[in-house]
């Protein structure tokens, strides 16, 4: 074994960032339901589930977190596309792949730099996809669709799902 391949203790940020990051990520995740009006859901469920998910990041509390914030997102009303929406899809995200890394890594641990390089290139991937999503939404019509292209795309659609059965049947 050489030099270059020995471990080096004490290099890297303390797991402890990675807390201080959850908590930051589910404080901004409680902000944006509150700036809309959405008071009981929020305080009721989800800064509880943040603070239990800072504490327990390996534990179900973030994944409550998602599913909560997206229930009081849907039920403030408005459009899918109002901007509250558009914050919130990055800073769930955000909540989530930091968990995932805090969760892997223990309370007294280190995390060197060079491992959040992935995450944060498939981070920035997503993001970049759920743009070009966002953008292609943003383009459809508002109104009722014609029968024939709804009935265009459920085949597609099941068209698709054939091919996927398909696909793992020959493996």
């Amino acid at each position: 074994m050489s030099a270059r391949d020995a471990l080096v203790v004490g290099r890297g940020m303390p797991a402890s960032v990675l807390r201080a990051a959850i908590f930051v990520f589910g404080i901004a995740i409680v902000v944006v339901p509150l700036s809309e009006g959405v008071t009981v859901g929020t305080f009721v469920v989800l800064l509880p589930a943040v603070l239990a998910s800072v504490y327990a990041p390996a534990s179900p509390a973030p994944a409550g977190v998602v599913v909560v914030a997206a229930a009081v997102a849907a039920v403030a009303g408005g459009g899918p596309l109002r901007p509250e929406v558009l914050v919130l899809i990055p800073l769930v995200h955000l909540f989530h792949v930091t968990c995932g890394l805090a969760g892997a890594v223990p309370a007294a641990g280190r995390v060197h730099l060079r491992a959040l390089r992935a995450p944060a290139l498939r981070f920035l991937l997503i993001q970049g996809i759920m743009a070009v999503i966002v953008l292609a939404v943003s383009l459809l019509p508002v109104g009722r669709a014609d029968p024939l292209f709804e009935a265009v795309a459920l085949a597609g659609l099941a068209g698709v799902a054939l091919v996927i059965v398909w696909l793992q049947r020959v493996r």
